[in-house]
């Protein structure tokens, strides 16, 4: 349903590629070639891949579930298997049979090579050159192979990721409204953006872990067959370390569980605050609102640092483990009086390599990612086990549509909703009335089945439509809002847009109805969001039509227009139950429904009513439209001017597209990441440790060789007894060589443990500041960022980037700056056995440069735009979500399915061309490695001089590490560049244009609120149309003015500058005193609004009403009681759920009359407050008014033109203009005058 460029994609290289291009990674030459020349953009994105469309996947998934979810212990772990668990298990066999050949040739290949050196070999040159072609010949297999098995195992977690989003997408649009409250949005994008990932990544090393145990195994016998007891003292060790690994991972698997806990809570926070900006700026709430994201961070940031020690522990561990086992074999060898030779030194570190990656990596982060697996499976279990809505049991074929409830209850919660509902309705127009709280909106969702029955029955014949009470749009056009997957008929298409006056709105538009709608409409007014969510219901063609207040919102004249021509006329054959207090409506109703404490008191004819009885039913006093909403009977047809403005700014682009950064990451953004982790303060200390711990790890490797050579000068002198002299010295050398190598060993793990738990320090502060800074700078930012940018991209960059910047760029981090110190001290052990290594050295990594600069520009240009595609994926399930009601109603899943697949087919695609390509840079690496291999080996058997075992032995062995070291560490930094992506998306927001806070604050100002507007002209974003022309007034001492005007006259804009939302030209005062020389907080804190939109946040009634802590309880009880909310607010620590859902909406206005009253402003604005609200409210509201804020100068901007006919004056504003400015009855003096027409037809003029 979503407009944007849909172009035809091009098929991936890898579908069409031979054999050899697959083996080889050849068939991403396309990709590197392209990407070296420019940036990839959204076109050059590849069609995804056969194999994983989200759709397939999605479907048999979501059939295996359902047998999966029909036994009586559901087991997601044992869904994956079913789907995904041969194919994984026949990628382990093969893993394993070819570590197994591994392990058994190349040890013993390296030991026969490197004991051709010693003094008594028996071996020819060409026993070595056989042995230097295993050596060689084995990597260079092993290097294909192993590129080939991760990428096999990286499209299997690409087809698992993509299927469980898909399904946990699915489930979300069949919870139960209670189950969704009760999960939150903020925890199901969460799950896609966080949880789902830890599948994916486990299954890298899940097969790994138990081909780990049998390699482990068979390596212990091998090194048994050769050192006898001693290899099973580092058996023994290595069997220690295992149950420290499981205890570390059940640790990390705890705290993540409470990390993600925070995690939600915090997103839960900030999308409410983004979501509700434009009201916080005017309650200058921003700091409060950014210290409770900061705060909630804070406890997220305790429980990642705790993962961080545990992850370091567990990396730090299982990197030490080798150089450990090797010690201890080699003590208890030598303690049991035995000799080391070459062979056997280099046969038991040849087992010991073999096993390093399985003990280093495999087991370690695989033991830490089963923890995590396990703590996100059940988290992912939570939401698939959740109790669905039941499939609607309305007859949709029905010849003669019918809805019949007999004695139904509801319970949401355990709390009564609705209670022994008798109901039949055969045709016709039915009106739902009632007080505040009775029930109205809950009768119309449990007809549409939303809410749950607990007790009678429900009987509906024919097919239903739906229009919310707050119009949910998404972003597309207004053309997809409407059409909302039906098929376009023009003809019905433009008779709905006519009778629902929408058509000379879309006339103004630059782009018609194909103008971009933001999220939730928020470039709307609400008379047009409310029309268009109208108009989506009509289109629909069929039997019934519940209408939730839909048209409270209009002015007089567009509602009277709709509610004839629509309601009255185009509807006229079908069956109606529409929500009004509007008593000339009631009127033309077939049957009155009134509802009282959430049960049907009577159904009546209107004739049967008495006038009085009606009026009871509407407002005492007022017999006007129930909208008395401005007539905008100003110019009968005009246009929206202040929205058309506001919509025709945006720029021209995709839905949730986003501005995409180009080129490599500036330097400065490195400089921000370290600035924020404490600074070069912090970094030179950092850098000491990491180059004294590679230090000590080197020396003690270089010990090992030095300490082979003297046991082969021992082996050597005894037998040749004529020299004992010198034979004492060596075994005094030998014995000083094993104090200090046990020294160094000590060492280098003291230091390796430090220099993890400082960086993690580091790290963990760097990640605090950066999102303190983002959230500080976002909510102080101008209103044109939040016109501009989509609530999905901002929330992208709180959930997904922040994930990267806590959990995926520390360790990315950490890993690149011991892979420089490791490669490092590698080479030096190289260059002190030969310096002449020093030439090809120097060739490997001048092709390295070039091969990384060929590479850089793709990867990163693909992780960006893979940053990008994801924002549609989280923009499309937030704003289902929000709409699910209204989506329910018009049984749009499918089609809603299908958009979410194809959002996740672009994100898909794009991962696996970055994955490609970075698969394909490490396979060159290692073959670029292992010809630094060849030249090393090939230099010792040609010229083989007198090269001591023990050096030949160490460079080699070096030569090898570098092997899978050197493309890691090189992709480890590109990757880097890469996440660093994140922090510059991050950064990007740190720097978005601020509100100008600085100003003066006065004493007791203002005294009189007199209030000037002087020459004040407005435009939105970069649009040259004012939609405020020349505004001139003053607004005296306590004076109660009424504005009045059509949809988009001006109106709101007039109140968005008197808070400084926006920029202005011209000259604003109160009591004479210019608003731009006062503080934005001082200002906005003395103006008190209540918004048409009665906004809660999650949290107590305490937080809501006064969240800064400004006064003391029984100062927050008198708000309260004054606004007769004290029957339904139980304590101030009663708790309010997501959106105040636990609240109708005249309770939710209430509440925001509550903070109005409790912050003895002497300016109040009330923004069409009681537009939403029943006549009860209404009147309730206006009460309280008089009462309270009788010392006040008022603004109210009116849709019911009885609240202003009491004001000392009217403002009619029109087109961006005032046109008329008096008291009320002078202006009804001038018959020709526009407020005199818009009273008239409101029937007001007796």
């Amino acid at each position: 349903m979503y407009d944007g460029g849909d172009s035809v994609k091009k098929i991936n290289p890898k579908e069409k590629a031979n054999l050899f291009s697959l083996i080889t990674f050849l068939f991403t030459w396309e990709l590197f070639r392209k990407g070296f020349r420019k940036d990839f953009t959204e076109d050059d994105i590849y069609e995804v891949p056969r194999n994983f469309r989200s759709a397939e996947l999605g479907d048999n998934l979501e059939t295996e579930w359902e047998k999966e979810a029909a036994k009586n212990k559901p087991s997601l772990l044992r869904l994956l298997w079913t789907c995904y668990g041969r194919y994984y298990l026949l990628l382990g066999v093969i893993q394993l049979v070819m570590r197994v050949l591994m392990v058994l040739v190349q040890p013993r290949a390296l030991g026969k090579l490197v004991s051709y050196f010693t003094a008594d070999t028996k071996l020819t040159r060409l026993d070595a050159i056989y042995y230097a072609t295993i050596v060689i010949g084995f990597n260079i297999i092993n290097t294909t192979y192993n590129h080939n098995y991760m990428f096999w195992i990286l499209e299997l977690g690409i087809r698992i990721k993509t299927s469980v989003c898909s399904l946990i997408y699915r489930k979300s649009l069949k919870l139960t409204t209670s189950k969704l409250s009760e999960i939150g949005i903020g925890r199901i994008v969460t799950i896609v953006s966080k949880d789902v990932l830890s599948i994916e990544y486990a299954i890298i090393f899940l097969n790994d872990m138990w081909i780990g145990l049998i390699l482990f195994v068979l390596t212990s016998a091998l090194m048994y067959s050769r050192v006898g007891i001693a290899a099973l003292a580092g058996s023994l060790f290595l069997l220690f370390i295992i149950p420290l690994q499981v205890l570390l991972g059940k640790l990390t698997s705890t705290l993540r569980l409470k990390g993600s806990k925070m995690t939600d809570r915090r997103l839960q926070v900030t999308q409410e605050t983004i979501s509700a900006i434009k009201i916080i700026k005017m309650y200058t709430w921003e700091i409060f609102f950014g210290k409770k994201i900061s705060e909630a961070r804070k406890a997220e940031m305790k429980k990642t640092r705790q993962i961080y020690w545990t992850k370091a522990t567990a990396l730090v561990t299982g990197g030490l483990v080798i150089n450990l086992t090797l010690y201890i074999i080699v003590m208890t060898y030598i303690q049991l009086g035995n000799t080391f030779t070459a062979e056997v030194s280099f046969f038991i570190l040849g087992c010991l390599q073999a096993l390093r990656s399985t003990v280093t990596i495999s087991i370690p982060i695989g033991i830490a990612q089963t923890a995590e697996l396990i703590a996100s499976v059940r988290r992912i279990y939570k939401v698939l086990a959740a109790k669905e809505q039941p499939e609607t049991a309305r007859d949709d074929k029905a010849p003669k549509a019918s809805i019949q409830l007999q004695q139904v209850s509801v319970e949401i919660n355990n709390t009564p909703i609705l209670h022994d509902i008798d109901l039949n309705i055969n045709s016709g127009l039915n009106f739902l009335t009632g007080r505040l709280g009775g029930g109205k909106s809950s009768l119309l969702k449990t007809i549409l089945e939303d809410y749950p029955i607990c007790d009678g029955k429900l009987h509906v014949k024919g097919t239903m439509s739906y229009a919310a009470e707050e119009p949910w749009l998404f972003p597309s056009s207004i053309r997809q809002n409407i059409l909302f997957g039906q098929e376009f008929n023009e003809e019905r298409y433009r008779k709905v847009l006519k009778v629902c006056a929408l058509d000379f709105d879309i006339d103004t538009f630059e782009k018609g109805d194909h103008t971009i709608v933001d999220d939730r409409g928020q470039n709307l007014s609400k008379g047009q969001q409310a029309r268009i969510g109208l108009a989506r219901a009509v289109y629909c063609d069929s039997d019934i039509y519940l209408l939730d207040d839909c048209l409270s919102s209009l002015d007089t004249q567009v509602q009277k227009f709709v509610f004839t021509e629509c309601v009255k006329n185009f509807l006229r054959d079908k069956i109606v139950i529409m929500i009004s207090h509007n008593e000339n409506q009631l009127k033309e109703a077939d049957n009155i429904i009134l509802m009282e404490n959430g049960t049907v008191k009577s159904v009546l004819k209107p004739s049967d009513i008495p006038d009085e009885e009606l009026e009871n039913f509407v407002r005492e006093k007022d017999k006007v439209d129930e909208d008395d909403i401005i007539d905008n009977i100003v110019v009968d047809e005009e246009d929206d001017q202040e929205d058309a403005k506001l919509i025709n700014s945006k720029p021209n682009q995709n839905i949730y597209h986003e501005n995409k950064k180009e080129g490599s990451v500036a330097y400065k953004v490195y400089q921000k990441y370290s600035a924020f982790g404490g600074g070069y303060l912090v970094l030179v200390p950092l850098f000491i440790v990491f180059v004294a711990a590679q230090f000590m790890t080197s020396y003690s490797q270089q010990l090992v060789s030095s300490w082979v050579n003297i046991q082969q000068n021992i082996s050597e002198y005894k037998s040749n007894t004529t020299n004992a002299t010198q034979y004492d010295k060596l075994v005094k050398k030998n014995s000083k060589a094993l104090t200090v190598y046990s020294v160094a060993v000590i060492a280098s793990t003291l230091l390796l443990l430090f220099r993890a738990y400082a960086y993690f320090t580091f790290a963990g502060k760097a990640s605090v500041g950066l999102h303190k800074s983002m959230i500080l700078s976002v909510v102080k930012a101008t209103m044109k960022f939040f016109d501009l940018h989509y609530i999905g991209n901002i929330l992208n960059r709180f959930s997904k980037d922040l994930a990267t910047i806590d959990e995926i760029l520390p360790l990315n981090f950490y890993e690149c700056l011991s892979f420089v110190c490791r490669v490092t001290g590698m080479l030096i052990l190289i260059l002190i056995v030969q310096w002449t290594f020093i030439l090809p050295a120097i060739v490997v990594f001048v092709i390295l440069f070039f091969l990384r600069r060929w590479y850089l520009p793709t990867g990163r240009s693909l992780k960006r735009l893979d940053s990008a595609t994801r924002s549609p994926m989280i923009g499309h399930i937030n704003a289902s979500l929000e709409g699910l009601t209204t989506i329910r109603a018009y049984g749009t899943q499918q089609i809603l399915k299908k958009e979410f697949d194809r959002h996740q087919d672009l994100y898909t695609s794009t991962f696996y061309m970055m994955q490609s390509t970075s698969r394909a840079f490490a396979y060159f690496l290692d073959m670029l490695c292992n010809f630094f291999i060849i030249a090393i080996v090939l230099r010792f058997v040609v010229v083989r001089k007198d090269t001591l075992a023990g050096n030949v032995g160490l460079a080699i062995t070096q030569a090898l590490g570098l092997t899978g070291l050197l493309q890691w560490g090189i992709r480890q930094w590109a990757e880097l560049e890469n996440q660093m992506t994140s922090v510059e998306r991050v950064v990007e927001y740190i720097n978005v244009e601020q509100e100008n806070r600085s100003g003066q604050s006065i004493d007791n100002w203002p005294q009189k609120c007199k209030i000037t507007y002087k020459d004040v002209n407005l435009t939105y974003g970069k649009s040259k149309d004012y939609v405020l022309k020349n505004i001139n007034f003053t607004i005296n001492s306590r004076e109660k003015v009424g504005i009045v005007g059509r949809t988009g006259a001006g109106k709101s804009s007039l109140i968005s500058v008197l808070f400084r939302l926006y920029q202005y030209d011209g000259t604003i005062s109160i009591d004479d005193v210019d608003i731009r020389t006062l503080s934005l907080e001082f200002l906005r804190s003395n103006i008190s609004i209540i918004p048409q939109d009665p906004i809660l946040f999650s949290g107590t009634i305490r937080d809501n009403i006064d969240p800064t802590g400004r006064y003391k309880d029984h100062e927050i009880w008198k708000a309260i009681s004054t606004t007769r909310l004290k029957d339904i607010v139980p304590s101030l620590d009663y708790r309010i759920t997501e959106g105040g859902s636990n609240f109708s909406a005249g309770q939710r206005q209430l509440i925001c009359l509550a903070r109005a009253v409790i912050s003895k402003s002497k300016i109040i604005v009330l923004d069409e407050a009681t537009a939403n609200v029943d006549p009860e409210t209404d009147v309730m509201i206006y009460t309280t008014i008089q009462e309270c804020f009788a010392e006040c100068t008022v603004l109210m901007i009116a849709h019911r033109l009885h609240t202003v006919l009491y004001s000392d004056k009217v403002m009619v504003v029109d087109k961006g203009e005032i046109v008329e400015f008096d008291n009320p009855n002078v202006l009804l003096d001038n018959k020709n005058g526009a407020f005199y027409r818009m009273i008239e037809q409101a029937n007001l003029l007796k």
